[in-house]
Formats: C-alpha cells, structure tokens, sequence
C-alpha cells in the first residue's frame, strides 16, 4: 500500500532528525573533531554564499560557527532511486550555499543507481580539470545538469571534492536501535548507564531537543555542551521518569564491593570479557586463586564497578547442585515473572533460563561464584545471548584450558598497608611512618593474603591496641604455624591457618564473667557447627539452635519447625551476641536474608525476620575447623545435631508450600549429608534428614535425587544394632512412591510393599496408628498399580492380608482420607455410584482443614472429573482454575497436577468432539495448566505427550488458529499411536481419531 503524502513527509522528518542525532552523537564520541555546535534547519547564508536556506538539513559548526560539516538529508519510500542528476543537482546548491564548510554530505537512504554510485567515486578525484572532465562525461544524459558542471569554477570544483554522498541502507528501527546501544555506550563510559527502556526514552528525548531547535528555538543552535548535558541527564531523572532503574539491576546476593580497590585485577576482567567483538556467544573468564585471596570481591568489585554497561547482573551461587539450582529459580523467577512458579526439575530449569537469558534484549553479566568441578558446572552455563560470564574457582587444574583465566594472586604491599589502614586507622588517628613500617611487616609475614589480614586486624582491633600489638601477634602466629604446619592445605600459607586458629583461640576466651564465656562458648560451637553447612547463606538462627540446643531439649519442648532464640533477658544466650563475637574477628560475615529473590511472602514463624537472618563462612575457615574436629568424638554429635534442626526447618518449609526457603536450605541439608557419608558416620537424625532431602527433592520432581536421598536413609536405618520398623515404614512408602512415578513395575515394588506389611504387623500392638497409616497407603498403591490389570496370585494374597490388618487396626485421619479418595476414584472409574454421592464426599473432603495438600490437588481433579461426566461445565472450570491456581503458586507436587490434566482431558476432549461447545472455557484452562506444569512430569507416562498434543490440537482448532493447527497435525504424524491401543484407552482414542479428522477437515486442501 502506498504512503499518503502526510506519512511520507513525517517519516522524512523523522530520519532526517535521526541522522541529525547521529552526526551530534559522532561529535560527542569525538569522532567529528572540532565539533562546537550543530544548527538545525540553518536559515542563515555564508557572506559569499548563495541564499538557499533549504539547500542545508543541519551544519555542524566549530567554535567561530564555521561549517565543520554542511548536511542535506534525503529520504523516500520503499525502493525509490536516487539518480547521479538528482544527487548533482543536490551537492550543487550544498557547495553554492556553504562555500565555507570543510565538507558536505548528501545523507540518503534511498537506493543509489549505478550512475551515482560512479559520481561518489568521481567526486574523489584531487585534480579539478580531470574532476570537470568526469563530471560532464558522467551526466552526459542530463543537458542541464552537464551544463552546471560545465560552468563550474575552479574554487568550485574545490568544493565539490570535498563533497560525499552518504548512502544508509538501515531500515527506521535499525537505525533506532543503533542509535540507543552507541547512546547507551557513551553513558556507561561516563559512569552514568541507561537500560532498553530509558535508552528509548533518551532517544526520544534528544531528538525531540533537535525538533526544538528546528522550529526556531535558540536560532536553530544545539551546542556541543547542551547536547552532552541532556546525554548525561542523572541516572536519578531517569529513573524517576520511568518509575524505576531499568540498568544495572543487581538480581542474587550480589556482595558488597569490598572497600580496597583493585584496579589491577579490573583490569584484566575487562581485556577478558571485551577483547573481541561483541556478539551473541557469551564470552566468559575464570577467576583463579585459592580460598581467602580475593575472588569473590574481586568479581563483586567488577560487578558493582561496570553496573552501568549492563541491564542486569546476575548472581549465581555454584557451591553445590543445589545452591546452583536456588540461585537459577531466582534468575527465572526475575526473568519471567509470569511463569515464575512453573514446575521444573533442574535440567528443565537450565535449558528455560538460557532460552530467556538467549532471548533477552538488554545485556547482563552473569557471576558465577564458588565453581569448583567445571565438568559439573558446563550444563548451567549460558552460551547465547548479549552477556558476560564471569567464574570463581578455587579448582586451577579443572578450569586449566580455559582460554580466558585470570588468576587472582595475593595484595601488593601498598594493597595491603592500604588495607590495613582501612581497617585499623581510625580518622582520628595518626598514620605515620611508624605505622606505615609495622603494617608492611604484618603484611609481608602474612604474605600479603587478604583473608589472613581480615583476621588480623579484626584481632588487634579487638585488643583495642591497633599496631602496637603487631609484634606480639606476629609471634604469636609464628609459634601457631609451626604445631599447624601438617595440618595446612596445599598451596596456602602456614600463617592464614595460623590466624584463623588466633582467631577461634580469641573467640573461646572469655574475658567478663560466666555469662560471656557461655556466648564464647556457643559461638565457637557455632563457628564448628558452620563448618560442616554450605558456605553462604546458613541460617543464624538454625546454626545456633544447633550448636547449643540439644535434640532432647526440643523433643520435650514439643516444638515443631525452626526454633527461633528470641532476644530476652530471660534468655541466657543471645544470638546476636554471638553473631557479634564471630564476626568480630571477621571468621563470618553477614549474608542475604534467606528470602531475597523469592515472592514476597510472609514466613509461617512469628519471627520472620530473625528466621531469614544467614551469615556466610570462608571455605578455608571451614576447612581448618573441620581439620581440628576431626578424628575427634566431637563430629557425631555435631552432625546428628545439626541435621535435627535442619531437617525441622526443612520439613517446615515444605509443609507451608515455602518453595524459596525450601531450595536456599537444601544445599545446607545436601553439605551435611555429604560430610556424613565421606565420614562414614551415621544416626538416625541424618536419617531422617536424607528423607526430608528426598521429600524436598520429590515435591519438585527431582525424582532420581529423590531416590538416592530415600535409598540412603533406608541404608543408615537397616544398619542400626536395633531395629526401627516406624522410621523404615517412613522411608519405604515415599521411596515407593518415587519408583512409582519413575514407571516401576509392580513386581519392582512389591518386596517393599510386602516388606511395610511385615514392618506394621510388627506395630500393630506398640504403634496401631503408624500401622494403619501404613496399611491405607499400601492398599492405595496397590488399588492404583492394580485397577488397569488382574493382579497376580502374590499381590491377590497381600492385598488379603492388608485388608485384614486394617480391619484390627483403629481408623486414623490419613486412613479415612486414603480410602475415601480410593472410593471416590473407583466410583468414578466403573460409574458404579451416583453423581450426587461423589460430589457429596468431595466437597466433604475438600472443607477438612486437615487435608494435605498432594491429597486436596487429587481431591479437586476428582471433583472436576465428577462435575464432567455431569456437563456442569461452568463448574468444571471453576475447579480446573483452583488446579491452575496450585501450579502457578507453587513448584511443588507437579505429578499430582499432571494426573489431574490426564484424567479430566479426557473428559473435556470427549464433549469437544461431540460439538459440546460449553466445555470449551475448561479446554482453554486445560492449555494454562499445561503451559504452567513443566512438560517433563507431563509426559511420565508413555502416553502422555500424545494425549497433550490432542489436548493441544483441540485448542488450536477451536480458536481457528490454521498455523498450529497444521503444525500439531504434521507432529501427530511423527507420534508413536500404538501407546493409546490398550483396551482400557477406548475412550482417548476416540477423542483423538475425532479430533484429527475434525482438525484435518478444517484445513484447506
């Protein structure tokens, strides 16, 4: 369709102020040198030009207003040509107009002919009589215009040589978009930043600055100065205007930057990350160095540092697969907010965080902190996208080919006296050459390690004596580092592990009375406890409760979850005092409340702020604390404690639905496992935390995770001198439950369902209640395994004997809730009870309080399934909008939501292909749960991805979408049919022989 006349003129108007920005941008860059203004729309002539005010778009003028640059720009519409008369014609009135301009450009973006594509070239010639003689024979088909290159002069010609014609084959948008990065460019090297938003904004902005000036205002004149002035409006403005920074938003617990500078170390990253072009692989160094010298704040610095380049930093902790995994939910939690709850394992979570980090506009730096084994860590890793990857390791030969490594080395001596002032000048105090010699000694024998001289200036601060105490000190830790001199890793000096067993000495010293020896006691307890957690974000209160709170105190206090140490006087122990006594001597630092990143959302603890206080721990402290304890009696009690309270909050959070919570503690609960094995020790505390490990792990669909951690407490239990059949009754049925969703075959399963009957025949008489929780989830297995087959002889016989066990034993809320659920989905399956007596029983169990939340899912698909077969279809949509409800608010229980699509699926499919239009709303909240429910636990069952891709058709072809709709058809082609041929799939076959052929017929041809 052809432009009207009114369009045309105002995209000519909007590329000539565009190039417009572009030449005063080239000045500002100080690529236009002596540049001192631009005059828009000049209306002014030259004292020897000719009068010609629309001979010039824009001039670019130096100081006395002289022309540096004299511009005419030239636009049309899609595939007009611009002739070499037409451009003669033009660079005519240019030179005629500006005799004095240094150089003239006819700006055009419309197509040159190859006749003008000759005239730029000529244009180059030096000689003016050969430049005359190629003029005339050039537009030989253009008598007027061969004329006025016959009628040149040579002062003319002159000109004429000094003229180009520009031509820009950028499309609008293109030329916007390079317009913003070049503006965002010039900003980050200023210090100022500017995101994809306000870089769209400063666009605008200026140009409408040029729009002024082309109106008349301040006679046409936009000074080099006011532009740059308007370029770099604060960072502040800017964000007001837009409601908010869209630059350099900091995502994950980004440090602090430290407070020594190493400009050096910047340096490097910078060459590293920048060195080529950039493009859409993501480029990535490694910072090398042991622990304690500096590479976390070295990248914390970058980070912080270069903030205003990138759109977003992102945080990433890479201590252990889990820490990986909580800090990924985060990033995608950040990344899409609409899907922020979706449910994903970690492979799942991977690959959709690289396809939004590949798809997303702006730039970002990614620091990925605490990598040890880079064979692991590959996966994680983002390898498209407009962004920077910076890693910390400690592991030098995994990360030896990288090709960009940056090895981190310990301070120069003027960074370490520097450092030391900081820490121990006050800005009252003299620094004179007196300290400035003791603070060179204490750096050189500490040679020069930044942790080392943390840990000593935090002791001779406390001392309260600063420098004057560095000779006693330094011998001190000499007499330390000899005894440790076995005991120190490979590659660190003797005297850090000298300073940090300095540090814990001071710390178990009490110096005032009984109650702060109690505070130094609990908080070298702590520091032991801390060693044996992940290193970043433990929990205050968790690492006290388990160093000083025994299990038995707990247990008869009949307190369920975190044990929250609230601040009185009547409360011998004060956590905040003993937070104050590790850090102190700077063995902790203060971490990012468990909360941040995840939705805001009130914890279950009355205490919600102290339940989400951490600290963070240097690995080389943990590794010589650990070296101290162990080979001692002391590490048993100290792991079994420490998974007791862990496991609590762990189980705690689970059963509140608190997902983020969930994943910033199993890291935590994973590190204690993990030195429990490597030790060998084992308890029935870390039993039971593997099991709630496991749990965590299943009620995200980690399934394989899940049974390792199952597998493993059932190994620590069945080790036991006395058996414990209510603990293994505990382990089995979830472990069960696992192999059961990873598509075990009942003969797999029926050594551990028999095994439970053995284990609650065993209770029946101590613990009927356990026993019968046991029994009920037992015949539900088995009533599930079994409803699609005849069972055989054994299970015939087990079954039996379940039902005859149950009946001995008393009813118990999970057992009446197990069996109405079995009832309900038996009446449902042979239609063998009347409509109204489901519904009744449903509803009955839906208003029980009591009811968990994996049974509630279940209970509302059944509700929905029930309401279907009645074609209550508003109703049907109300129950499926509660499902959708449960998968977008919450990662957990995925397999419960993906039986629920499959079973009422079906029942919406069958009304669609027999034209029932009212189940449609159902259909369409079907495809919302689909899309929130990660596919991976959709497809479980062999099944599966034909009967969402019927679901899927389904949809496409109500909304009369022919793309999809041809798309799915050609994947139908490709998917295995046979998996629908079992008898009892009667039902979904139909639907989806109807809804192919209904979906083949609504296609053309």
């Amino acid at each position: 369709m052809a432009e009207r006349g009114g369009q045309a003129a105002a995209f000519g108007f909007q590329y000539q102020y565009l190039v417009t920005l572009e030449g005063l941008l080239a000045a500002a860059e100080g690529l236009q040198p002596g540049v001192h203004a631009a005059v828009i729309e000049p209306t002014e002539t030259d004292a020897q030009g000719v009068d010609d005010p629309d001979a010039i778009d824009f001039d670019l003028v130096d100081g006395d207003r002289s022309p540096v640059l004299a511009a005419q720009v030239k636009s049309g519409g899609p595939g007009t040509e611009l002739s070499a008369p037409a451009a003669f014609a033009v660079l005519m009135r240019m030179i005629k107009a500006r005799p004095s301009a240094k150089a003239y450009s006819l700006i055009t973006n419309m197509r040159l002919h190859s006749k003008a594509v000759q005239l730029n070239r000529v244009l180059c010639l030096t000689d003016p009589d050969e430049l005359q003689q190629e003029l005339t024979a050039l537009l030989e088909r253009s008598s007027k215009q061969q004329e006025n290159a016959k009628g040149l002069n040579h002062d003319e010609l002159l000109r004429l040589h000094r003229a180009r014609i520009v031509p820009d084959t950028r499309e609008p948008h293109e030329l916007r978009e390079q317009l913003r990065e070049r503006i965002r460019k010039f900003r980050s090297q200023q210090r100022s930043g500017l995101g994809l938003r306000s870089a769209g904004r400063m666009t605008n902005h200026l140009v409408s600055e040029i729009f002024r000036r082309a109106c008349g205002e301040f006679d046409g004149v936009l000074t080099l100065a006011d532009f740059r002035f308007e370029l770099l409006t604060e960072a502040a403005h800017l964000a007001h205007d837009l409601g908010g920074f869209d630059w350099g938003i900091m995502v994950g617990p980004v440090p602090s930057p430290p407070d020594l500078p190493r400009p050096d170390l910047l340096a490097h990253i910078h060459q590293a990350l920048t060195e080529a072009p950039e493009d859409r692989v993501v480029r990535a160094c490694v910072l090398l160095g042991l622990s304690g010298i500096g590479k976390t704040s070295a990248a914390a610095a970058y980070a912080h540092d270069v903030a205003d380049s990138y759109d977003h930093i992102f945080w990433i902790d890479a201590e252990s697969d889990a820490s990986l995994a909580a800090s990924y939910h985060v990033l995608h939690d950040w990344l899409a907010p609409q899907q922020a709850q979706a449910n994903m394992d970690s492979s799942a979570l991977r690959h959709r965080v690289h396809a939004l980090l590949s798809a997303f506009p702006g730039r970002w730096l990614m620091v990925v902190d605490n990598a040890s084994d880079r064979r692991r860590l590959l996966p994680w890793l983002p390898t498209s996208g407009r962004g920077h990857l910076i890693i910390t390791s400690t592991n030098q030969s995994s990360w030896a080919t990288h090709p960009r490594r940056v090895p981190i080395t310990h301070l120069t001596t003027d960074q370490a006296v520097s450092l030391i002032r900081l820490r121990l000048s006050d800005d009252g105090s003299v620094w004179d050459k007196v300290s400035e010699q003791a603070a060179a000694e204490l750096a050189q024998n500490l040679e020069y390690w930044p942790l080392a001289i943390e840990l000593a200036c935090g002791y001779l601060a406390s001392c309260g004596l600063g420098l004057a105490e560095v000779p006693r000190y330094l011998k001190l830790i000499r007499d330390r580092a000899l005894d440790d001199e076995q005991s120190v890793p490979p590659g660190y000096p003797r005297t850090l592990v000298a300073a940090i067993r300095v540090a814990l000495q001071r710390i178990g010293r009490a110096t005032r009375g009984v109650r702060q020896q109690d505070i130094s006691n609990a908080a070298i307890a702590s520091i032991s406890t801390a060693s044996y957690l992940a290193s970043r974000q433990i929990p205050l209160q968790l690492l006290v409760a388990a160093a000083v709170v025994p299990k038995e105190s707990v247990m008869r206090s009949g307190l369920k979850g975190p044990l929250i140490m609230v601040e009185s006087s009547q409360n011998p122990l004060s956590v905040l005092e003993i937070h104050r006594a590790l850090r102190t001597e700077s063995l902790v630092q203060r971490g990012e409340p468990l909360s941040t990143g995840g939705p805001h959302r009130q914890a279950k603890s009355e205490h919600p702020d102290e339940l989400d206080e951490t600290i963070s721990i240097n690995e080389i402290v943990q590794h010589v604390v650990r070296a101290t304890l162990e080979g001692s009696s002391s590490v048993e009690p100290i792991l079994s404690r420490t998974a007791f309270h862990t496991q609590g909050w762990l189980a705690e959070f689970i059963d509140d639905e608190d997902e983020h919570r969930m994943h910033r503690l199993v890291p935590h609960a994973q590190s204690i496992a993990g030195h429990a094995l490597r030790l060998g020790i084992s308890s029935d505390d870390l039993a039971v935390l593997y099991g709630n490990l496991g749990g965590a792990y299943f009620r995200i669909g980690s399934l394989a995770a899940a049974r390792s951690c199952f597998e493993s407490e059932l190994n620590v239990i069945r080790a036991r001198t006395a058996p414990a059949p209510a603990l293994e009754i505990k382990t089995l049925f979830p472990l069960v439950a696992v192999m059961r969703e990873q598509g075990a075959p009942l003969d797999h399963l029926f050594p551990h369902l028999k095994r439970i009957y053995g284990l609650a025949l065993q209770l029946a008489g101590s613990r009927p209640t356990d026993a019968a929780n046991a029994v009920a989830n037992v015949l539900t297995t088995l009533r599930t395994a079994t409803h699609r087959e005849v069972p055989g002889e054994a299970v015939v016989r087990l079954i039996a004997d379940l039902q005859a066990l149950g009946a001995r034993l008393p009813d118990t809320n999970v057992s009446e809730i197990l069996a109405e659920i079995g009832y309900i989905t038996q009446a449902l399956s042979d239609r063998s009870v009347d409509d109204t007596e489901i519904e009744t029983r449903c509803r009955a169990l839906l208003d029980n309080a009591q009811l968990p939340i994996v049974q509630r899912i279940n209970v509302v698909a059944l509700f929905a399934e029930s309401l279907a077969f009645q074609g209550r279809w508003t109703e049907v949509a109300i129950e499926l909008a509660t499902l959708d409800g449960y998968a977008t608010t919450s990662k957990l229980n995925p397999q419960s939501i993906a039986t629920a699509v499959h079973n009422v699926g079906l029942q919406v499919g069958m009304a669609l292909v027999q034209n029932e239009t009212h189940a449609l709303p159902s259909l369409y909240r079907l495809t919302e749960i689909i899309a929130h429910v990660d596919e991976e636990h959709l497809d479980r069952a062999a099944d599966g991805p034909l009967k969402l891709l019927v679901l899927r058709l389904l949809d496409a072809l109500y909304r009369s979408d022919r793309t999809e709709t041809e798309a799915l058809l050609t994947e139908f082609e490709m998917t295995d049919k046979s998996v629908l041929d079992a008898a009892h799939e009667i039902g979904w076959r139909l639907v989806t022989f109807r809804t192919v052929a209904m979906a083949t017929a609504a296609l053309p041809g």
